[in-house]
């Protein structure tokens, strides 16, 4: 998995983050939705969601590969 790969989402976090120590509602649904890798750190990747225009990083557990960039 790397920058550039188009995944499916295959779950749907409970939470988009913490602030002030409270779990911060989910704004959009992204499980079965198409994203695109675009960071990564260690085992984490950061996934653009475009037609939602919602950013999520997520686990590699999280996704599947549809297509690797060359």
């Amino acid at each position: 998995m790397k920058v550039g790969n188009l995944v499916r989402c295959t779950w749907q976090p409970g939470c988009s983050h913490i602030e002030n120590g409270a779990a911060v509602q989910m704004p959009h649904y992204i499980k079965d939705e198409l994203g695109i890798i675009v960071w990564q750190h260690k085992h984490y990747y950061r996934v653009l969601f475009p037609q939602l225009g919602y950013e999520h990083d997520l686990s590699k557990n999280a996704f599947e590969v549809i297509n690797e960039s060359g």
